[in-house]
């Protein structure tokens, strides 16, 4: 195995997926220049042997720092390290906000703006699958990129099952790392409806665009191992200044 890529340690003990601890080690030890641009990293085969994982997970890590254009492959060579060409914010898979933006080499943070208990109205209701009425947290977040608005949110969240996330502050904190420390909330799976809208007057204010600008808005229903709504969620991001990957593996389809 490379020296380069001795001492990756992967914590199976905890909520961050695999294949994800596997590309921010890779990612860091490049831009550390610990492996550098024009070099080789084993093959699948050989990080499997070495950290005990499976080939779809280092797959999946691998094929992200391609897309992003961390590293290359060679047809009949193998992968190396390379320079990343894209400057656009480029959103995919479950990969964390900080994280991704962090990338790019630039500078994230995140603003609180709004954090209640409230009771939830129809809409509310019928997208968690709650009675009218019910007691439900309320979160509304901006999130920027070296200061720039990129996205809002707006989380809703049963109060009952998460009603521990009032002691956290998420302008520091990962609102889906916190759900998957807690067993009662883990999220199993998730649902998301990408739209294009236009943007609203509260997008113009918070965002800073235009009243014409493009929306891309995804409304996403995280479900727990018991099958109960614990986050459904609404995201609106500015459509001139992001773009979306969605990668597909033949392989994995089942018609």
């Amino acid at each position: 195995m490379n020296d380069n890529l001795e001492f990756i340690n992967l914590d199976k003990n905890v909520p961050i997926p695999l294949y994800y601890q596997l590309k921010r080690s890779i990612l860091d030890k490049i831009k550390r220049g610990e492996i550098r641009v024009g070099e080789q990293i084993p093959t699948e085969i050989e990080l499997q042997k070495e950290l005990q994982i499976s080939r779809s997970t280092i797959r999946h890590a691998i094929s992200e720092l391609v897309q992003e254009g961390w590293l290359v492959r060679e047809k009949g060579k193998g992968t190396f390290v390379t320079h990343p060409t894209e400057s656009q914010n480029i959103f995919q898979s479950f990969e964390p906000f900080y994280q991704r933006i962090r990338t790019y080499g630039k500078t994230p943070s995140t603003q609180v703006l709004k954090l209640e208990v409230i009771k939830a109205n129809e809409i509310i209701a019928k997208g968690m699958n709650i009675g009218l009425g019910t007691k439900i947290i309320s979160m509304f977040r901006r999130r920027l990129s070296d200061n720039e608005p990129v996205v809002t949110l707006q989380n809703y969240l049963p109060y009952s099952l998460c009603k521990f996330v009032l002691d956290h502050d998420f302008s520091k904190e990962s609102l889906y790392e916190v759900l998957m420390q807690n067993p009662l909330s883990k999220i199993m799976n998730t649902t998301t409806i990408v739209s294009a809208e236009k943007a609203s007057a509260e997008d113009v204010k918070l965002l800073d665009i235009d009243l014409n600008c493009p929306m891309l808005v995804f409304n996403t229903i995280s479900i727990t191992y018991e099958e109960k709504v614990v986050d459904f969620a609404f995201a609106h991001y500015r459509g001139d200044i992001n773009k979306f990957k969605i990668v597909s593996s033949p392989e994995n389809y089942v018609p």
